[in-house]
């Protein structure tokens, strides 16, 4: 990795969205394979002796960015999380990684991701599309940031090391995507790329996904057991469950809209509720109950984003307007005078004097 996304790393927003512990194992078992690194660095993130123990904590990509930062610092490159996702196996998922091993077919597994993913990783929202002949296995993240897009590698790379080995080495010529696409431009030179997934690898694209045809998610798992599969999918429902209970709709609806702005444009409320399985009327009602709305919710999605975008990137004003799917730059600037009072440039400017005054204390 250059030292330009080192600088990126240190300075990454940090989510508060809890990530699946099994991320500090996978990541520490890499650290320890470098070899300059000391593993002990990484034990103080997380207490707990067993790698089991690990996987049912929780963590965040605020613990997680300085891991990812001292793994930069002594492999010297930023693609790594390639590398991490290629080592993965099943079990680094605990239940839900058991689950997937007892489905009974790749389609399977893959509906499971979309449907308990969370519990793995918030800031990541899965989604399948059909097209065609083929499925897009679309990955949203919420972050905007360079230690977000390791994880993105890390998780793709996952995807398509776990479809072989649940399909069995035997079957692994018919589990070939038909290509890859990030967001973000590339980490390491492109035959890295098209090494890993052994297909064509695009950057700079409008969303993170594999397509596959559906011939290939029609290929049978070699390890499946239904009776075992309903029993694992009982315990993940309950920590599903339990996850959630606490949280508060509209907080449920803030990362819908946020994981799933597309084409420059929010999701309506009705994607919405088919998301959450109700009825407009019981969305409108829930909302209500928090005397908010679905637009009040939107404005306040815009406000946060453009605020991670302004601090943690160098995108012009008129990108990140865009992105957010303002009908022109005049609207957005109008929007974020109104949010914080002052202009995105004036914004931008009191952020980055405060960051080089910390500097100069430190």
């Amino acid at each position: 990795m250059t030292s330009t996304m080192a600088g990126n790393i240190s300075k990454a927003v940090h989510e508060k969205k809890p990530i699946s512990g099994a991320y500090i194992v996978m990541l520490k078992r890499h650290l320890s394979r470098l070899q300059e690194a000391q593993p002990e660095y990484v034990a103080k993130v997380l207490s707990g002796n067993s790698s089991q123990e690990h996987i049912q904590q929780t963590a965040s990509l605020e613990r997680i960015t300085p891991i990812l930062h001292e793994i930069e610092c002594l492999s010297g490159y930023g693609s790594f999380g390639l590398d991490i996702g290629k080592e993965m196996h099943p079990s680094d998922y605990g239940v839900f990684g058991y689950a997937m091993m007892n489905c009974s077919t790749l389609s399977q597994a893959a509906e499971l991701v979309v449907n308990y993913g969370s519990l793995l990783n918030q800031s990541l929202n899965v989604t399948l599309i059909e097209v065609g002949e083929n499925i897009h296995f679309q990955l949203k993240n919420s972050s905007v940031d360079s230690a977000s897009y390791i994880l993105v590698e890390l998780y793709l790379s996952s995807v398509v090391q776990m479809a072989i080995f649940l399909a069995g080495a035997q079957n692994c010529e018919h589990v070939r995507m038909s290509e890859v696409r990030f967001k973000h431009t590339a980490l390491a030179l492109p035959g890295k790329y098209q090494r890993v997934f052994k297909c064509p690898v695009r950057f700079s694209q409008s969303v993170n996904e594999i397509v596959v045809t559906k011939n290939v998610l029609s290929q049978k798992i070699r390890s499946a057991s239904p009776k075992m599969f309903l029993m694992l999918l009982k315990k993940m429902t309950r920590s599903f469950d339990e996850m959630n209970h606490n949280v508060a709709f509209s907080k449920k609806v803030s990362a819908f809209i946020e994981a799933n702005i597309n084409d420059h444009t929010l999701p309506r409320a009705s994607i919405a509720a088919k998301h959450f399985n109700i009825s407009m009327s019981t969305l409108k009602k829930h909302l209500h109950q928090e005397n908010l709305n679905y637009t009040s919710i939107c404005d306040e999605v815009r406000k946060n984003m453009a605020i991670k975008m302004l601090i943690s990137s160098c995108d012009q004003f008129q990108s990140i307007s865009d992105y957010l799917g303002f009908s022109n730059s005049s609207a957005f600037h109008r929007a974020f005078k109104r949010w914080t009072g002052m202009t995105p440039a004036e914004y931008r400017r009191t952020r980055a004097s405060a960051l080089n005054g910390a500097r100069v204390e430190v």
